[in-house]
């Protein structure tokens, strides 16, 4: 899969009401259904000098080594002058961002839930 068809298959996921935690698990749940090789963790992101203490996000293996998937960092970030990566995106373009945490297992979300997520506010 290339990176303009991750996108495409990530980026709707984008409009749901979601924090860092929720729509790693809406990603981490469309990569596991599409087979695509991927790592979830959990930790903590410096961007230049804010640090958010928790947060979430996936990496890409088997091909798509260092890149990253992150729909929530900016919502974190105070000085919106910052140059923060959103979606799907290469790690190495942004020396500004260090990531550290630990791998975790997550189960994909049953498709009941999936749904619920997407749900928009104020949506019928």
């Amino acid at each position: 899969m290339t990176i303009d068809e991750l996108r495409q298959l990530l980026n709707p996921l984008d409009a749901s009401p979601t924090e860092c935690d929720g729509m790693t698990r809406l990603c981490h749940t469309q990569l596991f259904q599409h087979n695509i090789p991927h790592q979830v963790y959990r930790g903590s992101c410096r961007v230049d000098t804010q640090l958010i203490p928790l947060h979430f996000w996936i990496d890409l293996m088997e091909g798509l080594e260092g890149w990253c998937v992150d729909y929530r960092l900016g919502m974190w970030i105070r000085d919106k002058k910052l140059d923060v990566p959103h979606g799907v995106f290469n790690l190495a373009a942004f020396s500004q961002i260090h990531y550290q945490g630990k791998a975790i297992e997550m189960p994909p979300l049953p498709e009941s839930l999936f749904q619920v997520l997407m749900l928009a506010p104020n949506s019928p």
